[in-house]
């Protein structure tokens, strides 16, 4: 459920001002509200500022994982220095790379030639020769040049020919034979002198990674406590822009959103502070910051709720309605028992070790895991095994039990339609709180007249001759319906203009719902998928294995090992980003979902 929220206009006398500031920081109940959203120069910088931190913190958490533990410790004792510390490592990093990649490249252009001495070579050349460094493709080197010519082939390298030809001038041309091979311009240093440089700064760049490895694992939570000093500072500064002065700057107004499970607590400590305030509550055009408060299980799907959007405050918090759906389905796109319980020991085992704020995640993995294993029971699906079509002994008496690929086809969208339908009840609800219930006659009519065509279809099926399907009872339910979604769909509209809404409002429903009933059979097709994939990874396991006998096992264990790990880490994801398309399409889409909503960040000191 969203949680209501007043509004509270703080006057403060400005000799004040600073002193409420830090109790308002202290509470840390307060959304600020925001009059002036152009951030000032110093704002923005600070907003860039905590964002290349967020960016180094986790880069560092990347680093941490492969760096090596020691003994050493920083000599940095504040998260300022340790970032200016950083930021000059990466900056001497980034050139010692650039120039090791110039020196990698001179070293490339050098190698064919070998080692020899420039010192040498500008001694010949004083006593009057000159070297022309040469090279051509291997084909096209002719080994009579050798005779005919002063050429000496240095080496032979990924297809090219290397040589010099000694001259006796710095003017004279090629000879005529030679004209077409290409010249080549050698850098100043020699090879040797290059390999040393170049291992001197690979040193340099190990030298720097150490000192980035040290940082990672003792510096994180220095960086953490500046990052949060800076966030405070932001807040503080927003909380100065936003304030708006009143009676020549004598007067400074504040508004501020409480969340009313925190009223109270504010207005006991402003009364003790003797500050005079205005108290409203939120108003549906003010778009209230929105503070979500639901029970143990639902708040466990508040993270996939905000993956898409927060609801508007005018609206129905979903997460407790979609959430059962979203854990059925993520069981039925799985649907295998063996995954399921590896989902949930492996969840398990981790949890006791795992950092506070990743417990939720893991309870809910033990949730998804859990209709994981109902559903494969359900299908009598165990690591690709087929219970149905390969029963254990003890099992011969319970395989009919488990429903075949035609009834879970069923399944899908007979889980499909109560969502949908359960969406409706949610949008009529939506709109009687929002505008009244005049504006929910037409949702409640297509809520009506598809209900009551499924009950009298089903007992008409049940009673061939008892004619109640389009029967004087369903009729009237029909007609009851008809002038909700034609005549009454809008009380502000004269009946001409609602009837013509209402057929193109019919044409849209029609043809929406049935598209949105169909996509659930995605929910099928990814079980019977992740079936499948087991059993294909089953059948290569055995089918590949030799016989001969320890290497045999072993191939076989690797082969399901590996297939099974394949397949529960693709499988797992679709089964996961599936629902969430069938919960933010079709289902948000019925149920009337608006969104947009602004999560609750109250002014507060640094955690």
């Amino acid at each position: 459920m969203i949680v209501p929220m007043f509004k509270y206009s703080f006057l403060v006398f400005h000799a004040d001002y600073d002193h409420f500031l830090e109790h308002l920081k202290d509470l840390g109940v307060a959304h600020i509200v925001e009059h002036q959203e152009e951030p000032t120069t110093e704002m923005q910088d600070l907003y860039r500022e905590v964002s290349d931190i967020s960016k180094t913190i986790k880069n560092l958490e990347s680093r941490k994982k492969h760096a090596e533990e020691t003994s050493e410790q920083l000599h940095e004792t504040t998260g300022e220095t340790l970032n200016e510390k950083i930021r000059d490592i990466e900056s001497q990093l980034e050139q010692a790379r650039q120039h090791l990649a110039s020196l990698q490249k001179e070293e490339k252009q050098l190698a064919p030639w070998g080692y020899f001495s420039k010192e040498d070579v500008q001694k010949l050349g004083k006593a009057g020769l000159t070297f022309r460094y040469l090279m051509c493709s291997e084909s096209k080197f002719d080994p009579y040049w050798k005779e005919k010519f002063p050429v000496e082939l240095i080496s032979e390298s990924e297809g090219y020919s290397y040589f010099v030809l000694v001259l006796e001038s710095k003017s004279s041309e090629l000879p005529e034979e030679l004209t077409e091979v290409d010249e080549v311009t050698l850098p100043e240093d020699n090879l040797e002198d290059v390999q040393k440089e170049i291992s001197s700064t690979r040193e340099e760049i190990d030298s720097l990674n150490k000192q980035l490895d040290l940082i990672a694992l003792k510096g994180i939570n220095l960086l953490e406590n500046y990052k949060s000093k800076q966030e405070e500072k932001l807040s503080d500064l927003n909380v100065r822009f936003q304030t708006v002065d009143e009676v020549e700057g004598k007067v400074r107004l504040i508004e501020a959103w409480v969340p009313e499970v925190k009223a109270q607590e504010l207005e006991k400590r402003v009364d003790n502070e003797e500050i005079y305030f205005i108290k409203e509550p939120a108003k549906n055009h003010e778009k209230p910051p929105i503070m979500l408060k639901n029970n143990r299980f639902a708040r466990l799907f508040e993270p996939v709720s905000k993956l898409f959007s927060l609801p508007a405050y005018v609206e129905l918090d979903m997460t407790p309605f979609f959430a059962p759906f979203f854990m059925m389905f993520f069981g039925f796109c799985l649907g295998d028992a063996g995954y399921g319980l590896l989902l949930v020991l492996a969840a398990t085992l981790y949890k006791p070790k795992a950092q506070k704020n990743l417990r939720p995640i893991l309870t809910l993995v033990q949730f998804l895991g859990l209709a994981t294993v109902i559903f494969g029971a359900i299908t009598g699906t165990f690591f690709g095994i087929n219970m149905m079509e390969n029963p254990p002994t003890f099992m011969t008496d319970v395989k009919n039990m488990f429903l075949d690929n035609d009834q879970m086809f069923n399944l899908a969208l007979i889980f499909g339609g109560i969502q949908i339908l359960f969406g409706m009840i949610l949008k009529a609800i939506n709109q009687i709180r929002q505008h009244g219930i005049g504006y929910s006659f037409a949702t409640w009519g297509w809520f009506i007249l598809i209900v009551s065509s499924l009950v009298f279809y089903y007992l008409d099926q049940k009673n061939p001759n008892s004619g109640l399907f389009f029967g004087p009872t369903h009729m009237a339910f029909v007609i009851f319906a008809a002038l909700g979604i034609l005549v009454f769909n809008h009380p502000k509209r004269n009946i001409f203009v609602n009837i013509g809404a209402g057929l193109w409002d019919a044409y849209n429903m029609v043809t929406g719902v049935v598209g949105d009933l169909l996509s659930y059979i995605r929910l099928f097709a990814l079980g019977l998928a992740s079936a499948i994939l087991g059993r294909v990874f089953n059948q290569l396991a055995f089918d590949l294995a030799p016989d001969v006998p320890l290497l045999g096992i072993l191939i076989t264990l690797i082969i399901l090992l590996a297939g099974h790990g394949i397949n529960i880490f693709m499988s797992g994801l679709g089964s996961f980003v599936h629902p969430l398309r069938l919960t933010f399409v079709e289902f948000y889409k019925n149920a009337g979902f608006i969104g947009g909503g602004k999560e609750y960040k109250p002014f507060q000191k640094a955690q």
